[in-house]
């Protein structure tokens, strides 16, 4: 994210359902339901949503659903909802939360020359989501115990984990071997979904060279997604194994309704 997740690719497709609603092969056995996961999510995102400004313009909201949405039917979790937000910060920031909720800042979207770059983010954040990377980052910090009384009702517990999703702190540093498969997972659906994916090169270029001309412009953005060369080089040996990586890279309505109006 960027705020809270970054992006994966997959050689060999891993997606594997499990039983009922327990979970996917990615949540590495997860003890919290995906049912459950969602019903946090959705109250996770009330007290995010009511702790940040998001911005409302309708169609700028609409194309950015229309991007990710494209993604989303390539996940194993087509069948649950997701959400995607504009936050009106002008941080290159992006974020997920359980449950299938997608945090773009405004100034990322600025940076994003190209619909295949916003996509990349898009995929990268989405990834998270589906490898269930959040939950796993709770279990093993034990702040799970919590959920129970989140679900019924510890409005508390809620309102300080969301407070500290806004401030960045929660959720919003995974390990290297998250990142990288979320990177992997991302270059993998973006390509089934008919983006190019070197948009996910192209975007971590970019804001690397934006690091370096202007230095802390993109701090908050990779001290959750360090952008290291030895990352972009494995993303561009990913792209060169993927074979066909042909696809949307750029339209005219991602310009006219979405980017141009932030």
């Amino acid at each position: 994210m960027l705020k809270a997740s970054r992006w994966a690719f997959l050689l060999v497709p891993v997606f594997v359902l499990g039983c009922g609603s327990g979970g996917i092969g990615l949540g590495n056995g997860s003890s919290v339901s995906l049912d459950d996961e969602w019903q946090l999510g959705q109250q996770l995102a009330a007290q995010v949503n009511s702790q940040t400004r998001l911005v409302n313009d309708q169609g700028a909201l609409s194309y950015l659903r229309n991007i990710g949405e494209r993604i989303h039917a390539q996940t194993p979790l087509a069948n649950r909802p997701f959400t995607f937000n504009i936050v009106d910060d002008n941080d290159v920031n992006a974020f997920a939360i359980p449950g299938g909720h997608i945090y773009v800042n405004r100034g990322l979207i600025v940076q994003a020359d190209r619909e295949n770059m916003l996509a990349s983010v898009l995929a990268h954040e989405m990834s998270h989501v589906v490898a269930r990377h959040s939950i796993k980052q709770m279990e093993q910090a034990n702040t799970i115990n919590t959920l129970g009384s989140i679900l019924l009702g510890n409005a508390g517990n809620l309102a300080q984990i969301a407070g500290q999703i806004v401030a960045g702190g929660a959720m919003a540093r995974f390990s290297r071997a998250d990142e990288k498969q979320a990177d992997d997972m991302g270059l993998d659906l973006m390509n089934r979904a008919g983006y190019d994916p070197h948009g996910m090169l192209d975007m971590f270029q970019k804001l690397l060279a934006l690091d370096k001309s202007q230095p802390g412009s993109v701090a908050k953005f990779f001290s959750d997604h360090p952008g290291t060369q030895d990352r972009i080089n494995d993303i561009s040996n990913r792209i060169g194994q993927m074979g066909k990586t042909s696809g949307t890279v750029d339209t005219q309505a991602y310009h006219s309704s979405l980017k141009d109006r932030m």
